[in-house]
């Protein structure tokens, strides 16, 4: 196994402070929890402060751009110790509150321009808008707002109502993007029938019909000039077992009733199957494992063959386990 490299370049009132000695950390990231987060414990010998910038690179490759949240130096007889903890830039939208309440912009690109003007680290520059995202107007209601909502939560409530996911990439770009259902795998973890021969510490395959259903049926009104007609939409979903159907109610400001009954249809089968590996290292190839990519797992022991979408991925170091990624896999993406 490949000793991958892991620092910490931090932003101070000097110039920056390179931390790549440590006693322990864990860098998580979650697609759809884009704050993501850091910790780790080092020689108090380091110059960091709360509310420094910072990257956390893996075999030179960002993993993470974050702000230092909490410092904490302590003594004891065995010397002087460091604890570090943290979040990425996006945290700045999670904790930050709307304060102004006036007619907000319906594009996702002005609606982001318009939310984080005043706060520090993000700009317009910071987002990035792939598959049409910059294109389609978001209904009223969805940018409408109140006390206390959090600019994380109108951005992503507006980037759902259009079908698109909002997350945060490594180098702490803010993505608006289709949620992907197959790609090309960027890794792969394999483990023979017998579990003699395995790429992964430990593993499992957890399938659940919670939350499942073979039909859904989109139905509401709509109204088209004086006239009220119903409408309807539906979606199967094949692969499940028994006869179970779901209606969700509907109506024309929701967009069209077929796209809300396949984006159902998508998010239930992405929590269907849940995969969960422990692997050594923290990367492939050279490759530091990442969310929002795909893997190919052939696991015949726990039953898992195909194409799988990293959701969450945590690097992990510690004295007893050293260096080691926990990964939760799903079949595709879901809002």
């Amino acid at each position: 196994m490949q000793n991958d490299e892991v620092v910490v370049l931090v932003a101070n009132a000097k110039g920056r402070a390179r931390v790549d000695k440590f006693v322990s950390y864990t860098i998580d990231a979650d697609l759809y929890s884009p704050e993501g987060s850091f910790s780790f414990a080092c020689d108090s010998k380091y110059d960091m402060n709360r509310g420094n910038l910072c990257q956390i690179f893996v075999n030179r490759k960002c993993v993470m751009a974050g702000i230092i949240d909490t410092v904490r130096r302590s003594l004891s007889r065995s010397g002087p110790k460091m604890e570090i903890e943290g979040r990425s830039v996006a945290s700045v939208l999670a904790d930050s509150s709307v304060t102004k309440f006036g007619t907000l912009p319906r594009t996702l690109p002005q609606l982001a321009e318009r939310l984080v003007k005043d706060l520090p680290f993000l700009s317009r520059k910071d987002f990035v808008f792939n598959s049409g995202s910059d294109k389609d107007k978001i209904k009223r209601k969805f940018v409408e707002l109140s006390p206390g909502d959090s600019v994380f939560d109108v951005l992503k409530k507006a980037a759902n109502s259009l079908g698109f996911l909002f997350w945060a990439s490594p180098d702490g770009s803010l993505v608006f993007d289709k949620p992907v259902e197959r790609g090309k795998a960027d890794f792969r973890i394999h483990a023979f029938e017998n579990g003699e021969e395995m790429d992964y510490i430990e593993g499992s395959v957890t399938e659940t019909l919670n939350g499942q259903h073979s039909l859904i049926k989109v139905i509401g009104e709509s109204q088209d000039d004086s006239d009220i007609k119903y409408v309807a939409a539906s979606v199967k979903n094949d692969d499940f077992p028994f006869y179970r159907p779901l209606v969700v109610n509907w109506n024309e400001n929701e967009g069209p009733a077929k796209k809300t009954a396949e984006l159902q249809l998508a998010t239930e089968k992405a929590s269907a199957i849940q995969l969960e590996y422990t692997m050594s290292g923290h990367s492939q190839n050279g490759i530091p494992w990442t969310i929002n990519a795909f893997c190919d797992v052939e696991d015949h022991y726990n039953g898992a063959v195909d194409s799988y979408l990293i959701k969450r991925r945590t690097f992990t170091l510690s004295r007893s386990e050293g260096k080691r990624t926990r990964l939760e896999l799903q079949p595709g993406g879901s809002l």
